[in-house]
Protein backbone atom coordinates (compact mmCIF):
# COMPACT_ATOMS: atom_id res chain seq x y z
CA UNK A 1 0.00 0.00 0.00
CA UNK A 2 1.13 3.55 -0.77
CA UNK A 3 -0.01 7.03 0.33
CA UNK A 4 -2.10 5.60 3.18
CA UNK A 5 -4.60 7.94 4.85
CA UNK A 6 -6.59 6.81 7.91
CA UNK A 7 -10.32 7.60 7.78
CA UNK A 8 -13.68 6.05 8.60
CA UNK A 9 -16.78 4.99 6.68
CA UNK A 10 -20.34 5.09 8.03
CA UNK A 11 -22.40 2.02 7.14
CA UNK A 12 -25.86 2.04 8.63
CA UNK A 13 -25.30 3.68 11.99
CA UNK A 14 -21.82 2.26 12.55
CA UNK A 15 -18.45 3.83 11.86
CA UNK A 16 -15.77 1.55 10.42
CA UNK A 17 -12.09 2.53 10.21
CA UNK A 18 -10.74 2.54 6.65
CA UNK A 19 -7.44 3.13 4.90
CA UNK A 20 -7.44 5.21 1.75
CA UNK A 21 -4.46 4.30 -0.38
CA UNK A 22 -3.07 3.05 -3.66
CA UNK A 23 -2.67 -0.72 -3.91
CA UNK A 24 -1.29 -3.18 -6.43
CA UNK A 25 -4.33 -4.17 -8.50
CA UNK A 26 -2.77 -7.57 -9.24
CA UNK A 27 -3.23 -8.50 -5.54
CA UNK A 28 -6.96 -7.89 -5.63
CA UNK A 29 -9.72 -10.45 -6.12
CA UNK A 30 -13.11 -10.15 -7.76
CA UNK A 31 -16.15 -10.57 -5.53
CA UNK A 32 -17.64 -14.01 -6.39
CA UNK A 33 -21.12 -12.79 -5.38
CA UNK A 34 -21.04 -10.03 -8.01
CA UNK A 35 -24.51 -10.36 -9.62
CA UNK A 36 -23.22 -9.22 -13.00
CA UNK A 37 -21.42 -12.54 -13.41
CA UNK A 38 -23.14 -14.76 -10.88
CA UNK A 39 -26.10 -15.69 -13.07
CA UNK A 40 -23.78 -16.77 -15.87
CA UNK A 41 -20.93 -18.51 -14.04
CA UNK A 42 -22.33 -19.59 -10.69
CA UNK A 43 -24.53 -22.38 -12.03
CA UNK A 44 -25.61 -25.25 -9.75
CA UNK A 45 -23.60 -23.71 -6.88
CA UNK A 46 -20.38 -23.84 -8.89
CA UNK A 47 -17.96 -21.20 -7.60
CA UNK A 48 -16.24 -19.48 -10.54
CA UNK A 49 -12.48 -19.00 -10.55
CA UNK A 50 -10.94 -15.55 -10.53
CA UNK A 51 -9.80 -16.10 -14.12
CA UNK A 52 -13.33 -16.97 -15.25
CA UNK A 53 -14.76 -13.89 -13.57
CA UNK A 54 -12.12 -11.61 -15.08
CA UNK A 55 -12.62 -13.04 -18.57
CA UNK A 56 -16.36 -12.52 -18.40
CA UNK A 57 -16.14 -9.04 -16.89
CA UNK A 58 -13.71 -7.93 -19.57
CA UNK A 59 -16.21 -8.94 -22.26
CA UNK A 60 -18.92 -6.68 -20.84
CA UNK A 61 -19.68 -3.59 -22.92
CA UNK A 62 -19.95 -1.35 -19.86
CA UNK A 63 -16.45 -2.43 -18.74
CA UNK A 64 -15.02 -1.62 -22.18
CA UNK A 65 -16.60 1.84 -21.99
CA UNK A 66 -15.34 2.27 -18.43
CA UNK A 67 -11.82 1.37 -19.52
CA UNK A 68 -11.79 4.21 -22.04
CA UNK A 69 -13.22 6.63 -19.48
CA UNK A 70 -10.57 5.73 -16.88
CA UNK A 71 -7.86 6.01 -19.52
CA UNK A 72 -8.98 9.49 -20.58
CA UNK A 73 -9.19 10.64 -16.94
CA UNK A 74 -5.78 9.19 -16.09
CA UNK A 75 -7.19 7.04 -13.29
CA UNK A 76 -10.15 6.57 -10.97
CA UNK A 77 -12.31 9.34 -9.60
CA UNK A 78 -13.94 7.11 -6.95
CA UNK A 79 -11.82 4.47 -5.16
CA UNK A 80 -12.79 0.83 -5.18
CA UNK A 81 -13.71 -0.69 -1.80
CA UNK A 82 -11.64 -3.68 -0.67
CA UNK A 83 -11.87 -5.99 2.34
CA UNK A 84 -8.54 -6.35 4.13
CA UNK A 85 -7.13 -9.84 4.57
CA UNK A 86 -8.51 -11.56 1.48
CA UNK A 87 -8.36 -8.37 -0.64
CA UNK A 88 -11.74 -9.04 -2.22
CA UNK A 89 -13.16 -6.04 -4.08
CA UNK A 90 -16.61 -5.58 -2.55
CA UNK A 91 -17.42 -2.49 -4.63
CA UNK A 92 -15.75 -1.69 -7.94
CA UNK A 93 -15.39 -5.03 -9.74
CA UNK A 94 -16.03 -3.37 -13.11
CA UNK A 95 -13.30 -0.81 -12.38
CA UNK A 96 -10.89 -3.60 -11.43
CA UNK A 97 -11.65 -5.40 -14.71
CA UNK A 98 -11.05 -2.15 -16.62
CA UNK A 99 -7.69 -1.74 -14.88
CA UNK A 100 -6.74 -5.31 -15.77
CA UNK A 101 -7.47 -4.52 -19.43
CA UNK A 102 -5.46 -1.29 -19.25
CA UNK A 103 -2.50 -3.03 -17.58
CA UNK A 104 -2.14 -5.27 -20.62
CA UNK A 105 -1.38 -2.14 -22.64
CA UNK A 106 0.81 -0.47 -19.98
CA UNK A 107 1.66 -2.70 -16.96
CA UNK A 108 3.54 0.01 -15.07
CA UNK A 109 1.10 2.91 -15.45
CA UNK A 110 -1.90 0.83 -14.46
CA UNK A 111 -0.29 -1.34 -11.78
CA UNK A 112 -1.75 0.57 -8.83
CA UNK A 113 -5.38 1.46 -8.20
CA UNK A 114 -7.03 3.89 -5.79
CA UNK A 115 -8.72 1.93 -2.99
CA UNK A 116 -10.48 2.17 0.35
CA UNK A 117 -9.56 -0.76 2.62
CA UNK A 118 -12.22 -1.99 5.05
CA UNK A 119 -11.37 -4.01 8.19
CA UNK A 120 -10.94 -7.74 7.58
CA UNK A 121 -13.45 -8.54 10.34
CA UNK A 122 -16.24 -6.31 8.99
CA UNK A 123 -19.54 -8.22 9.50
CA UNK A 124 -21.43 -9.65 6.53
CA UNK A 125 -24.46 -7.53 7.43
CA UNK A 126 -22.37 -4.38 6.98
CA UNK A 127 -21.05 -5.66 3.64
CA UNK A 128 -24.63 -6.29 2.50
CA UNK A 129 -25.76 -2.84 3.61
CA UNK A 130 -22.80 -1.21 1.87
CA UNK A 131 -23.38 -2.96 -1.45
CA UNK A 132 -27.12 -2.44 -1.17
CA UNK A 133 -26.62 1.29 -0.72
CA UNK A 134 -24.65 1.41 -3.97
CA UNK A 135 -26.58 -0.94 -6.21
CA UNK A 136 -30.12 -1.37 -4.86
CA UNK A 137 -31.13 2.04 -3.51
CA UNK A 138 -28.28 4.19 -4.86
CA UNK A 139 -27.36 4.50 -8.50
CA UNK A 140 -29.13 1.20 -9.27
CA UNK A 141 -26.71 0.17 -12.00
CA UNK A 142 -27.50 -3.47 -11.34
CA UNK A 143 -30.49 -4.74 -13.28
CA UNK A 144 -33.54 -5.83 -11.21
CA UNK A 145 -32.65 -9.50 -11.80
CA UNK A 146 -29.17 -8.88 -10.39
CA UNK A 147 -30.53 -6.95 -7.41
CA UNK A 148 -33.05 -9.68 -6.64
CA UNK A 149 -30.42 -12.41 -7.01
CA UNK A 150 -28.16 -10.69 -4.51
CA UNK A 151 -31.06 -10.30 -2.07
CA UNK A 152 -32.05 -13.96 -2.50
CA UNK A 153 -28.52 -15.25 -1.86
CA UNK A 154 -28.15 -12.97 1.15
CA UNK A 155 -31.32 -14.43 2.65
CA UNK A 156 -30.23 -18.02 1.99
CA UNK A 157 -26.77 -17.52 3.51
CA UNK A 158 -27.77 -15.53 6.58
CA UNK A 159 -30.32 -15.51 9.36
CA UNK A 160 -31.88 -12.33 8.05
CA UNK A 161 -35.50 -11.95 6.98
CA UNK A 162 -36.96 -9.76 4.22
CA UNK A 163 -38.03 -7.38 6.99
CA UNK A 164 -34.45 -7.13 8.27
CA UNK A 165 -33.08 -6.56 4.76
CA UNK A 166 -35.67 -3.85 4.18
CA UNK A 167 -34.69 -2.14 7.42
CA UNK A 168 -30.97 -2.29 6.57
CA UNK A 169 -31.56 -0.80 3.13
CA UNK A 170 -34.26 1.66 4.08
CA UNK A 171 -36.76 0.38 1.52
CA UNK A 172 -40.18 -1.25 1.89
CA UNK A 173 -40.65 -4.94 2.62
CA UNK A 174 -43.15 -5.11 -0.24
CA UNK A 175 -40.50 -3.91 -2.71
CA UNK A 176 -38.10 -6.63 -1.56
CA UNK A 177 -40.81 -9.30 -1.74
CA UNK A 178 -41.77 -8.22 -5.27
CA UNK A 179 -38.16 -8.51 -6.40
CA UNK A 180 -37.81 -11.92 -4.77
CA UNK A 181 -41.08 -13.25 -6.20
CA UNK A 182 -40.11 -12.44 -9.78
CA UNK A 183 -36.58 -13.79 -9.28
CA UNK A 184 -37.79 -17.04 -7.74
CA UNK A 185 -40.31 -17.47 -10.57
CA UNK A 186 -37.56 -17.05 -13.15
CA UNK A 187 -35.38 -19.58 -11.34
CA UNK A 188 -38.34 -21.99 -11.20
CA UNK A 189 -38.85 -21.54 -14.95
CA UNK A 190 -35.12 -21.99 -15.61
CA UNK A 191 -34.59 -18.57 -17.19
CA UNK A 192 -31.54 -16.67 -15.92
CA UNK A 193 -31.49 -13.93 -18.54
CA UNK A 194 -31.67 -10.51 -16.81
CA UNK A 195 -33.08 -8.97 -19.99
CA UNK A 196 -36.25 -11.06 -19.61
CA UNK A 197 -37.05 -9.71 -16.13
CA UNK A 198 -39.77 -7.31 -17.27
CA UNK A 199 -41.60 -10.10 -19.13
CA UNK A 200 -41.96 -12.19 -15.96
CA UNK A 201 -42.79 -9.13 -13.90
CA UNK A 202 -45.73 -8.47 -16.24
CA UNK A 203 -46.84 -12.10 -15.96
CA UNK A 204 -46.93 -12.06 -12.18
CA UNK A 205 -48.66 -8.72 -11.64
CA UNK A 206 -51.43 -9.17 -14.23
CA UNK A 207 -54.58 -10.63 -12.66
CA UNK A 208 -56.05 -11.59 -16.02
CA UNK A 209 -52.97 -13.67 -16.82
CA UNK A 210 -53.06 -15.37 -13.41
CA UNK A 211 -56.70 -16.30 -14.00
CA UNK A 212 -55.91 -17.67 -17.47
CA UNK A 213 -53.00 -19.76 -16.15
CA UNK A 214 -55.20 -21.20 -13.38
CA UNK A 215 -57.90 -22.20 -15.86
CA UNK A 216 -55.54 -23.43 -18.61
CA UNK A 217 -52.33 -24.74 -16.95
CA UNK A 218 -50.66 -25.59 -20.28
CA UNK A 219 -50.99 -21.95 -21.33
CA UNK A 220 -48.34 -20.95 -18.79
CA UNK A 221 -45.77 -23.36 -20.24
CA UNK A 222 -46.49 -22.07 -23.75
CA UNK A 223 -46.07 -18.41 -22.82
CA UNK A 224 -42.84 -19.15 -20.89
CA UNK A 225 -41.51 -20.96 -23.96
CA UNK A 226 -42.49 -17.99 -26.16
CA UNK A 227 -40.64 -15.60 -23.84
CA UNK A 228 -37.51 -17.73 -23.79
CA UNK A 229 -37.47 -18.05 -27.57
CA UNK A 230 -38.17 -14.36 -28.29
CA UNK A 231 -41.56 -15.00 -29.88
CA UNK A 232 -43.01 -12.20 -27.75
CA UNK A 233 -41.45 -9.00 -29.06
CA UNK A 234 -41.68 -6.74 -26.00
CA UNK A 235 -42.52 -7.23 -22.34
CA UNK A 236 -45.52 -4.91 -22.61
CA UNK A 237 -47.00 -7.28 -25.21
CA UNK A 238 -47.52 -9.83 -22.44
CA UNK A 239 -50.45 -7.67 -21.30
CA UNK A 240 -52.34 -8.70 -24.44
CA UNK A 241 -52.84 -12.10 -22.81
CA UNK A 242 -54.39 -10.44 -19.76
CA UNK A 243 -56.63 -8.30 -21.98
CA UNK A 244 -57.93 -11.43 -23.70
CA UNK A 245 -58.53 -13.17 -20.37
CA UNK A 246 -60.44 -10.21 -18.89
CA UNK A 247 -63.12 -10.43 -21.59
CA UNK A 248 -64.04 -13.80 -20.04
CA UNK A 249 -66.52 -15.07 -22.64
CA UNK A 250 -66.68 -18.13 -24.89
CA UNK A 251 -64.62 -16.53 -27.64
CA UNK A 252 -61.83 -15.31 -25.34
CA UNK A 253 -61.61 -18.69 -23.61
CA UNK A 254 -61.46 -20.43 -26.98
CA UNK A 255 -58.64 -18.13 -28.11
CA UNK A 256 -56.69 -18.74 -24.89
CA UNK A 257 -56.90 -22.49 -25.47
CA UNK A 258 -55.75 -22.02 -29.07
CA UNK A 259 -52.78 -19.95 -27.89
CA UNK A 260 -51.91 -22.71 -25.44
CA UNK A 261 -52.07 -25.25 -28.27
CA UNK A 262 -50.01 -23.11 -30.63
CA UNK A 263 -52.88 -22.57 -33.08
CA UNK A 264 -52.75 -18.82 -32.40
CA UNK A 265 -50.17 -16.54 -30.77
CA UNK A 266 -50.89 -13.65 -28.41
CA UNK A 267 -50.85 -11.17 -31.30
CA UNK A 268 -53.32 -12.92 -33.60
CA UNK A 269 -55.41 -13.98 -30.61
CA UNK A 270 -55.61 -10.42 -29.33
CA UNK A 271 -56.64 -9.15 -32.77
CA UNK A 272 -59.44 -11.73 -33.01
CA UNK A 273 -60.91 -10.84 -29.61
CA UNK A 274 -60.41 -7.10 -30.14
CA UNK A 275 -62.27 -7.26 -33.47
CA UNK A 276 -65.30 -8.65 -31.62
CA UNK A 277 -65.62 -5.26 -29.87
CA UNK A 278 -65.57 -6.80 -26.41
CA UNK A 279 -62.34 -5.12 -25.39
CA UNK A 280 -63.90 -1.67 -25.69
CA UNK A 281 -63.95 0.27 -22.43
CA UNK A 282 -67.74 0.61 -22.46
CA UNK A 283 -68.28 -3.11 -22.84
CA UNK A 284 -65.67 -3.95 -20.20
CA UNK A 285 -67.12 -1.45 -17.74
CA UNK A 286 -70.67 -2.74 -18.13
CA UNK A 287 -69.55 -6.38 -18.10
CA UNK A 288 -67.53 -5.89 -14.90
CA UNK A 289 -70.43 -4.07 -13.25
CA UNK A 290 -72.84 -6.87 -14.19
CA UNK A 291 -70.48 -9.53 -12.84
CA UNK A 292 -70.09 -7.60 -9.62
CA UNK A 293 -73.77 -7.11 -8.80
CA UNK A 294 -74.82 -10.62 -9.91
CA UNK A 295 -72.28 -12.27 -7.66
CA UNK A 296 -74.11 -14.20 -4.94
CA UNK A 297 -71.80 -13.03 -2.14
CA UNK A 298 -72.34 -9.40 -3.18
CA UNK A 299 -76.08 -9.81 -2.88
CA UNK A 300 -75.78 -11.26 0.62
CA UNK A 301 -73.50 -8.44 1.77
CA UNK A 302 -75.82 -5.84 0.26
CA UNK A 303 -78.88 -7.11 2.19
CA UNK A 304 -76.94 -6.83 5.46
CA UNK A 305 -75.85 -3.26 4.78
CA UNK A 306 -77.03 -0.52 7.15
CA UNK A 307 -77.74 1.88 4.26
CA UNK A 308 -80.44 -0.13 2.48
CA UNK A 309 -82.60 2.93 1.79
CA UNK A 310 -79.75 4.76 0.06
CA UNK A 311 -78.82 1.60 -1.86
CA UNK A 312 -82.43 1.14 -2.98
CA UNK A 313 -82.53 4.75 -4.20
CA UNK A 314 -79.33 4.29 -6.24
CA UNK A 315 -80.49 0.98 -7.72
CA UNK A 316 -83.77 2.56 -8.89
CA UNK A 317 -81.80 5.34 -10.59
CA UNK A 318 -79.66 2.67 -12.28
CA UNK A 319 -82.80 0.79 -13.31
CA UNK A 320 -84.27 3.89 -14.97
CA UNK A 321 -80.98 4.68 -16.70
CA UNK A 322 -80.61 1.11 -17.98
CA UNK A 323 -84.17 1.20 -19.31
CA UNK A 324 -83.43 4.39 -21.28
CA UNK A 325 -80.13 2.98 -22.61
CA UNK A 326 -81.82 -0.23 -23.78
CA UNK A 327 -84.52 1.75 -25.61
CA UNK A 328 -81.85 3.87 -27.33
CA UNK A 329 -79.93 0.76 -28.33
CA UNK A 330 -83.10 -0.75 -29.84
CA UNK A 331 -83.73 2.43 -31.83
CA UNK A 332 -80.12 2.41 -33.08
CA UNK A 333 -80.41 -1.23 -34.16
CA UNK A 334 -83.60 -0.45 -36.13
CA UNK A 335 -81.99 2.43 -38.04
Amino acid sequence: MENVVEDYLVIGKEKYPVKKCEIEQSKLKFYPENPRVYSVLNINNYVPTQKEIEELMCKKDHVKRLKESIKSNGGLIDPIIVRDGDFVVLEGNSRLAAYRMLSIQDPIKWSKIKAMILPRDIPDSAVFALIGQYHIIGRKDWEPYEQAGYLSRTLSKSNQTPEMLASNLGISVSDIKKLLSVYEYMIEKNDNHPSKWSYYEELLKNRGIKKAFNEIPELEDKIIDDIKNDRIKMAIDVRKLGDISKVNDKLSKKILREIANGEEDIYSGFDIVASSGKMDNNYQMISNFRKKITDESFGKRLLNDDNLKDIEFELKKIERTVSVLLKNIERRKDE
